[in-house]
């Protein structure tokens, strides 16, 4: 018996899951939005001030020589959230849905996942400490919960879609099992 159609990931979502594509489409533009929108205002002294993004943070730890900090990031905030969107949606749209491969690559993406929530963290650590300085006063701007929603969001569109391919693979290998079992196949 000839081997099913490979169908991509999207093709076998029901009910709720069939929107994990958009789902990631919009983690992605927030993500966007959220690494160039102003995360927090330092002011310095009453009278000096600086609306600081995550891009403009990296760029400026670079500029300071904070290579480790601007790198680990750069990686953590802009890189890693950035590649896990696009291999979801890549996943999504083409990947084999019953396929090992892409099982195991959503599995990794989960775990890549959490690793994003450590630049939340950071952020948050970030603004703790210079509020409690005396010379230094923060404001919070939209961007920070525009990028936490872009993680927090795609980090349920992955375990979704990796739900989704685990069950794709139980159903494929229930199914083999099945026409095996069956005095036709």
């Amino acid at each position: 018996m000839p081997a099913p159609p490979a169908v991509p990931l999207s093709a076998v979502a029901s009910g709720l899951d069939r929107w994990l594509g958009w789902g990631a489409i919009l983690a992605a533009i927030l993500l966007v939005t959220g690494w160039v929108l102003p995360i927090m205002t330092i002011e310095r002294l009453l009278f000096l001030s600086s609306e600081i993004s995550i891009l403009q943070g990296v760029e400026e730890l670079w500029s300071e020589h904070e290579i480790f900090l601007a790198i680990v990031i750069g990686t953590f905030s802009v890189l890693l959230p950035a590649v896990k969107l696009a291999l979801a949606l890549y996943l999504w749209f083409h990947a084999e849905a019953g396929s090992h491969r892409s099982r195991r690559t959503l599995t990794l993406l989960e775990i890549a996942g959490r690793w994003s929530m450590l630049d939340v963290f950071v952020v948050a650590l970030l603004v703790v400490a210079i509020r409690t300085s005396l010379i230094n006063d923060v404001t919070v701007h939209p961007g920070v919960y525009v990028f936490t929603a872009a993680i927090v969001l795609s980090l349920v569109v992955v375990q979704r879609m990796a739900a989704l391919a685990r069950r794709a693979v139980a159903e494929a290998a229930g199914g083999k099992t099945e026409a095996a079992a069956s005095p036709d196949g």
